[in-house]
């Protein structure tokens, strides 16, 4: 009996000695060995370089795409690579994913200074990490990372797992692998950077924050002349090589830095639209892509969001040239590298008075005229009783005063009257309601659906074509590295209104900024056409104007929907700021 208890416990044992040690183990391998390189990155990488102009052909960014792991084509160039064999793993080509002599002797290095000096890790075992792991410094994690790094060695080339560690690698300054790190430091490609480049890049690896050029551009020209030192030592470079990069002046990419004109929310746009554009991206190496943006413009209409209302407040812009549909101006955020969510295409918020541009359209294609009169007094719609701003009733208004003064009960008797699926048709036709569905409720009529910045920007852009409605795009084309056109904007576009109606329109918004609610727009000597909104609380604050051939739409809110202190007359004094500026214009 005893020895049966006795086998018993030596198998249980066994079995549980098996879970715990070795079945880890075990399970460590299946998933390095089951690891797709392809899956990393996929949801913020791109197959191509790429370099985006401004509409005026001013550089906008240049990224390098990370480096196809599986692709031998796909080669890293010569001085990239041995600059980082150099100062992060000499003997990468002779170890097998552990270097036991680089361990020892950091283990060495380590007793001898007293503290922690010498890491040891090979550029496998990094991969390991920034893959699979963390930093953790524990025993156990240190074990995982060496099994992790021998799997690795065993699965993948020497060239496949330094693509793995270029492509990865953090580099400081929100710089993930060597591509984003060469625009972040220098706006280049990866193939444009220098030796000497190339090795202050390899020099941020051990510690980004200690030797990054932006917080101490002297250590960090010490590291990089170490690097260029150990690579002649080690025969990657000749002396007159060494000696030209060590001479060479550090010209950083001071703008790329600058927080205020690292605009990720708007590459990320104009990427977006360049992948809906063409069919097989993949297709392509490099991608040279000219954006509508004007460059002067865009740091213009940020430098002013900044001053408008509290730190916490947001705001908006957007400028399309209304023969165009041409993106000109897109301001998502007062900082949008903090703040990186784009409140001119994904905030959808009630539109206020900017809505009512539609009952009136409305109105005068059933024929009513602008000097037919209105009853501007309280009304209910059963157990819907509206009020007019301050509560102020007119009597007896013509249309065009209606609209002058921003009247909440005549728009809602127009659509009363005309059936608010008319005014729905219409709204859709302007290519409204399809962000927030409309529905036949009658406050629709006032703004309490909601949409899009960029959405109702254009509609009132098409006021400003003559009756047309263009397709927006922030492209004008985009082409190859070797200047083969690839796609060019068309300027697709559809006539929705008559001349007459559209003539009309205008009547009333350049009443309503030189004699109505919208004054705060007004611009001497200008003719300028626009309407301000206010939803509820002062919670958004619109003003969507035109002038020449530019229709800009400014919104300013709070993210979480409270109150505002503001008017939307602050919404149209940013624009007058940002109009006059853009156009050396006196205010």
């Amino acid at each position: 009996m005893n020895e049966i208890k006795y086998k018993y416990f030596i198998f249980s044992s066994s079995i549980f000695i098996f879970f715990v040690i070795f079945f880890p183990i075990f399970n460590l391998i299946r998933i390095t060995l089951n690891f797709d390189p392809l899956k990393i990155n996929t949801s913020k990488s791109i197959p191509y370089s790429y370099e985006i102009f401004s509409s005026d052909n001013k550089t906008l960014r240049k990224l390098s795409r990370k480096f196809d792991v599986l692709d031998n084509a796909n080669s890293i160039p010569f001085f990239l690579k041995y600059s980082f064999i150099s100062g992060e793993d000499k003997r990468f080509f002779n170890h097998n994913g552990i270097d036991l002599i680089g361990l020892s002797r950091a283990f060495i290095s380590n007793i001898q200074s007293g503290y922690f000096k010498e890491g040891g890790s090979t550029i496998t075992q990094q991969v390991a990490r920034l893959i699979f792991l963390n930093n953790d410094l524990s025993f156990q994690r240190k074990i995982k990372e060496i099994i992790i790094s021998l799997v690795l060695d065993l699965k993948f080339s020497k060239n496949q797992i330094l693509k793995l560690y270029l492509n990865n690698i953090y580099l400081g300054s929100g710089a993930y692998g060597i591509n984003e790190a060469s625009q972040v430091y220098f706006g280049k490609l990866i193939t444009e950077l220098s030796l000497s480049e190339v090795a202050l890049v390899a020099g941020l690896a051990p510690a980004p924050s200690i030797y990054s050029p932006y917080e101490n551009i002297d250590l960090a020209i010490k590291k990089r002349n170490k690097i260029l030192k150990d690579m002649y030592i080690d025969g990657y470079i000749s002396l007159d090589e060494r000696n030209e990069a060590l001479k060479e002046k550090v010209n950083l990419n001071y703008s790329i830095n600058n927080k205020d004109s690292k605009d990720n929310l708007l590459v990320n746009f104009i990427l977006k639209e360049t992948n809906n554009k063409i069919k097989n991206h993949k297709k392509y190496k490099f991608l040279r892509i000219k954006s509508s943006i004007n460059k002067d413009w865009q740091e213009i209409g940020q430098k002013i969001s900044r001053s408008i209302g509290s730190n916490n407040i947001e705001t908006a812009l957007l400028s399309i040239e209304s023969n165009s549909g041409l993106i000109r101006t897109m301001i998502t955020s007062k900082n949008p590298t903090i703040n990186e969510f784009n409140r001119v295409t994904s905030a959808i918020r009630p539109l206020g008075s900017t809505f009512k541009i539609i009952p009136y359209t409305a109105a005068l294609k059933e024929g009513i005229k602008l000097r037919d009169k209105f009853e501007d007094l309280p009304k209910c719609w059963e157990d819907y009783c509206p009020k007019n701003f301050s509560e102020i009733y007119r009597g007896k208004i013509s249309l065009i005063d209606s609209f002058k003064t921003s009247s909440n009960i005549v728009p809602l008797k127009i659509s009363s009257n005309i059936g608010l699926k008319k005014i729905i048709n219409q709204a859709n036709l302007f290519g409204l309601g399809y962000e927030q569905p409309l529905e036949e409720f009658l406050p629709l009529a006032i703004g309490s659906y909601g949409d899009s910045l960029l959405n109702i920007t254009n509609a009132y852009a098409t006021l400003n074509s003559n009756g047309n409605l263009y397709k927006t795009s922030i492209l004008e084309k985009i082409e190859s590295n070797n200047n083969e056109l690839i796609w060019e904007n068309k300027f697709i576009h559809e006539k929705i209104l008559d001349s007459e109606v559209n003539k009309s329109l205008n009547n009333l918004l350049e009443k309503s900024v030189s004699e109505g609610t919208s004054i705060a727009a007004s611009i001497k000597g200008e003719r300028v056409y626009g309407k301000t909104g206010t939803s509820d609380g002062n919670r958004d604050l619109w003003f969507i104007g035109s002038i020449n051939n530019l229709t800009t739409g400014v919104w300013i809110g709070f993210d979480e929907n409270k109150e505002t202190k503001l008017s939307s007359g602050n919404a149209a004094y940013f624009w007058k700021k940002f109009i006059s500026k853009i156009y050396d214009l006196e205010i």
